[in-house]
C-alpha cells in the first residue's frame, strides 16, 4: 500500500505488503522491505529511515489536513499553500 502524495526515485523495489505512509520519499535504486512512516524519507538496500520530513507535531497537521482527498477546486484554489508547506493557511482554507 503506498499512501498519498509520495514521492518515488527511479529504480526502486518495493516488496509485496510493505505500506508507505503518506508523504514519505523513497530514494532512487531503494529496496524497500518494510514499513515507512508517514512523511518518511527511506534509502538504501534494504531501505531505511533516514530522516523525517517535519517534527512530530507538523506530520499530525498534515495528516489532519489531508489535502489529497479535497475536491480539486479546493486544491487548485490552494495550490500555492500545498507546494510552500504553508500549514497555517492550509488549515484555514476553504
Amino acid at each position: 500500500m503506498i499512501g498519498n502524495d509520495v514521492w518515488i526515485g527511479m529504480n526502486t523495489a518495493i516488496m509485496p505488503g510493505v505500506k508507505i505512509g503518506d508523504g514519505a520519499i523513497i530514494a532512487a535504486k531503494s529496496v524497500v522491505t518494510r514499513d515507512v512512516p508517514p512523511y518518511a524519507i527511506a534509502a538504501g538496500n534494504s531501505a531505511k529511515v533516514v530522516k523525517m520530513r517535519f517534527d512530530d507535531e507538523t506530520i499530525t497537521r498534515l495528516r489532519q489536513i489531508a489535502w489529497w482527498n479535497w475536491p480539486a477546486d479546493k486544491i487548485t484554489r490552494n495550490l500555492d499553500a500545498i507546494r510552500g508547506a504553508d500549514i497555517d493557511r492550509l488549515e484555514a482554507s476553504t
